[in-house]
């Protein structure tokens, strides 16, 4: 998540191990990333360059409450759960309409899509 604008701008579906974070540190380049806030995972320091990291739990209260919020909301995020496909295609489309209509945007947005607006008659 972007801090300066609490936008999702990012996300790598995998485990919480190395080759899963390598290829989120290589999608985020574009972005010029100045320092990285993660929680103490082991990981997090053999990966990411020591000057850009910062390792403390004081910091990760906003993607957190994105995590819950999408466990929360969605039952393919729920540990043991047959609700509905766990493909890795349909676990990113999901997350982009996360990020794209709730992070990021405006949930209702999504409703008014294809709509035109509604004439005034006085």
């Amino acid at each position: 998540m972007c801090r300066d604008t609490g936008e999702l701008i990012a996300w790598e579906c995998g485990d919480r191990g190395k080759a899963t974070l390598e290829k989120l540190i290589r999608r985020l380049e574009k972005w010029n990333v100045k320092v990285y806030y993660t929680d103490d995972y082991q990981a997090h320091a053999s990966v990411i360059p020591q000057e850009k990291l910062v390792q403390t739990k004081a910091e990760t209260h906003a993607i957190e409450r994105n995590n819950c919020r999408m466990r929360h909301w969605f039952g393919r995020f729920k540990r043991k759960s047959i609700i509905v496909s766990k493909s890795l295609e349909m676990v990113n489309l999901t997350v982009a309409l996360f990020a794209r209509f709730r992070v990021n945007g405006d949930v209702f947005e999504i409703l008014r899509i294809g709509q035109t607006e509604p004439s005034i008659i006085i």
